[in-house]
Parts: structure tokens; C-alpha cells; sequence
């Protein structure tokens, strides 16, 4: 999908899901050796609390930016970089919704923990039947997703991840 200014829009350099949002884990373990420069939290309740938008920023190392924003302003970026900001959303349907209104991928799974209705697939992804229906439409969308908890642990495409159905039977 093309930004307003009718050219393509740029990656990312991680975009992914993160109960947590921004961590010691995604800080240091994927920003340290991905050079990111910023951090867009698209989190639509969070974007309200001016309290813990100030305790999200003083998580993110020395220099670098932190922007809160609802889900539907991550779409164009929020004014920063895409190419040295890491994009983090909470769950699998903001994700969703981003990558449908022209975020590109891939999409990184690396933070969803215990949830209520979800099982485990991996020691760092939990899923509802509900949101592997959903991740599966958007792989058969032609959207591309894997888990990977960090950058030196091995990637898994959904269709390599112990387990998952995409919403069917298992």
C-alpha cells in the first residue's frame, strides 16, 4: 500500500507483537543489534496515559526516541523513521489491522504470554483459537509472519510452529 504521498511505504525494522510492548528484551536484545534510533507503542489505551508513556520512554536505552500513539496513527509512522524504529503493538489485532491498512511486514511474534483462552505454542507464544484464525487469513493474504523471541534464536514461520492450525482443528 503507498503512504499519502502516493510512494510505497517503508518497513520497519521490526514490527512486532509484544504483550509487553517495550522491554529490557526488545530494548537491548533486538534494538541494540538492529541500531534502532526509536520505538513507536501503537497501543490505543496507553496513548491516554501520560504516566506510563513517561515509564515506556525511560525503558528505551540512552538516545532514543519513544513515541505513543493510538493504533490507527502507527500507520504512517507518527513522524519517525520507519527504517530505524522498531513498531510494537500488544496484540494480534492491532497487528492485524496494520498490516491490512498497508504496514508492511513481515510481522514478528515474540511476546505473547498467558492469556486467557490461549495455549501454548512456543515458551513465548500463547494464541487463542481466535487469534490463530486470524493470523492464518493473513498468511493465506500473503502477509508474512513468524515467532522469534530474539534475533539469535531460530525464526518460525506459522506454518513451522509446533502445533499451529490457523484457527482449525488441531
Amino acid at each position: 500500500m503507498s503512504a499519502p504521498d502516493g510512494l510505497p511505504r517503508r518497513a520497519f525494522l521490526l514490527f512486532r507483537v509484544d504483550d509487553r510492548l517495550l522491554h529490557g528484551q526488545v530494548a537491548l536484545g533486538w534494538g541494540g543489534p538492529l541500531g534502532a534510533l526509536a520505538y513507536l507503542l501503537a497501543d490505543d489505551r496507553l496513548a491516554s496515559d501520560s504516566d506510563a508513556k513517561m515509564l515506556y520512554a525511560a525503558a528505551a536505552p540512552p538516545g532514543c526516541v519513544v513515541r505513543v500513539v493510538p493504533v490507527a496513527e502507527a500507520e504512517d509512522g507518527a513522524g519517525l523513521d520507519p527504517a530505524r524504529t522498531i513498531l510494537l503493538v500488544r496484540g494480534v489485532v492491532e497487528a492485524a489491522a496494520l498490516l491490512r491498512n498497508g504496514v508492511p511486514g513481515p510481522l514478528n511474534l515474540g511476546g505473547l504470554h498467558g492469556h486467557a483462552g490461549a495455549r501454548a505454542l512456543l515458551p513465548y507464544l500463547y494464541l487463542t483459537v481466535v487469534e490463530e484464525r486470524l493470523l492464518g487469513d493473513l498468511a493465506r493474504e500473503g502477509y508474512a509472519v513468524h515467532a522469534q523471541d530474539l534475533p539469535g534464536s531460530p525464526r518460525h514461520p506459522l506454518s513451522r510452529i509446533p502445533g499451529f492450525t490457523g484457527g482449525g482443528a488441531a
